[in-house]
C-alpha cells in the first residue's frame, strides 16, 4: 500500500490517508518496531520496519562520485563516525578537515578532472543497478533517484563552508566558473538518472540556513537557478517529479525554486508551512515541517500537537507527506517517538483532515 500511495501523493492524486516519509536512524525503535538487531541486519531492519509503519516513501540519493566516500579517505582529508548524537547502528560520517587548504587550491580545483572519464550511459547503468537493488529491499515504499550535491553542496562538501566563502569574496567570476564546472558533473548524472526507471527524485542542495538563504536570492537567480532549471528538465522530460530539498529557510526563494521547475519541496520547520500551502498547496508536492526539537526535548502531548499542528496545516493538499525534517536519531526518547507515530495513524486520515 505504501507504494502506491506515495506514487499517487507524487502525481497529486487523493489517498487513503496522509503519506509519510521518514529519515528513521534510532536504533532502539528500529530494534523494537522490526523485532531484528539492527547491528547485525541494519539494512533488513530498517526495511521491516518501514513496512510495518507502512511508510511511504524513502530518501534516498546517490551520485557517481560522493566526496565523503572512500577516495577521498586515501587523501588528505579526514573523516569521523558520529554515534553520541546520531545513531549507533548507522553512523553518520563528518569531515573534519579537506584537502584544499587554501583559497587558490578551491578555485584551482578541476572537477571534470577530479570527478569526469565515465559517460552518460555508464553512469547509467550503476544508478539503475543501485536504485533497483534499494527497491527490492524497500519493497513496500517508493524509492525515488536522488543527488546530494545539486550545486552548491559540491563545494560545501569539498571545501567546507568557510572556504567556499573565502573563494567567493577573493574571486567572484572564478568562483563562478568553478560553480558551471561542478554543474556539468552533475549534469551529467542527472542525464544518467533521468534513463533510469524512476518516478520521482529528490534535488538537494543546501543553500540555507536557518534564518534564510547563505548568499543573497538575486545571487542564486544569477548563478544557481538558471542550472536548477536545467538539470531538472533532464528529468521533467521524462516525466519525472522533482523534490527540491535544502536545509534552512527557503521561504524567500521557494517561488523561485518552484519557477526553475521543482515540481515540490522538503521544508524544515523554519519554514512558513502556511504561507507555502497557500501558495503552492493545490499543485506541488510538501513534504515536512514536523520539528525534531519537539520530539526530543518536549513531551508526548507536544509530540501529538506538532502532529495536529502540521496536519491541519497542509493535511488538505493532495501532495502533502507528512515528515520529521532532518532526521530521528537516538537521543529522541522512545515514548516521543511511538507518539508520533501513533499521532499519524490517528490524525492522517484523509476524512478527519478533508474541507
Amino acid at each position: 500500500m505504501g507504494y502506491d500511495r506515495g506514487l499517487s501523493a507524487i502525481n497529486l492524486e487523493d489517498t487513503d490517508r496522509i503519506p509519510q516519509v521518514e529519515y528513521l536512524y534510532h536504533t532502539a525503535f528500529i530494534a523494537e518496531t522490526s523485532g531484528l538487531n539492527p547491528f547485525k541486519a541494519s539494512t533488513k531492519a530498517l526495511a521491516r520496519t518501514y513496512e510495518k509503519l507502512d511508510l511511504d516513501l524513502i530518501f534516498y540519493t546517490l551520485q557517481y562520485y560522493d566526496p565523503y566516500q572512500d577516495e577521498q579517505l586515501k587523501r588528505t582529508s579526514t573523516f569521523i563516525k558520529s554515534t553520541q548524537h546520531w545513531s549507533r547502528s548507522f553512523p553518520s560520517i563528518w569531515r573534519t578537515t579537506y584537502h584544499a587548504s587554501s583559497v587558490e587550491d578551491v578555485l584551482n580545483y578541476e572537477p571534470v578532472k577530479e570527478h569526469g572519464g565515465k559517460t552518460v550511459e555508464e553512469v547509467a547503468e550503476y544508478f539503475a543497478y543501485e536504485h533497483a537493488k534499494t527497491q527490492r529491499i524497500f519493497r513496500s515504499q517508493l524509492v525515488p533517484g536522488g543527488y546530494y550535491c545539486t550545486t552548491f553542496m559540491w563545494f560545501i562538501m569539498t571545501f567546507g563552508l568557510e572556504l567556499t566563502l573565502k573563494a567567493y569574496g577573493r574571486d567572484a567570476r572564478g568562483f563562478e566558473r568553478l560553480l558551471n564546472k561542478f554543474a556539468e558533473v552533475s549534469m551529467r548524472d542527472f542525464q544518467a538518472w533521468a534513463q533510469c526507471d524512476i518516478k520521482a527524485f529528490i534535488s538537494h542542495d543546501d543553500i540555507c540556513m536557518t534564518e534564510g538563504p547563505i548568499f543573497s536570492p538575486q545571487w542564486y537567480r544569477r548563478y544557481v537557478f538558471p542550472w536548477y532549471k536545467r538539470l531538472w528538465k533532464v528529468l521533467k522530460d521524462r516525466g519525472i517529479k522533482v523534490l527540491f530539498c535544502s536545509d534552512g529557510k527557503i521561504d524567500a526563494i521557494v517561488d523561485d525554486i518552484a519557477e526553475a521547475g521543482a515540481d515540490g519541496f522538503i521544508v524544515e520547520p523554519w519554514c512558513d508551512l502556511q504561507r507555502i500551502v497557500e501558495r503552492w498547496g493545490d499543485n506541488k508536492i510538501i513534504i515536512g515541517n514536523v520539528d525534531l526539537k519537539t520530539l526530543t526535548f518536549k513531551g508526548e502531548d507536544a509530540v501529538r500537537n506538532e502532529v495536529k499542528r502540521c496536519i491541519s496545516t497542509a493535511g488538505h493538499c493532495p501532495g502533502y507527506f507528512i515528515n520529521v525534517t532532518g532526521s530521528i536519531p537516538d537521543n529522541v526518547p522512545i515514548e516521543n517517538l511511538r507518539a508520533y507515530f501513533e499521532a499519524c495513524r490517528k490524525y492522517g486520515k484523509k476524512t478527519l483532515v478533508k474541507g
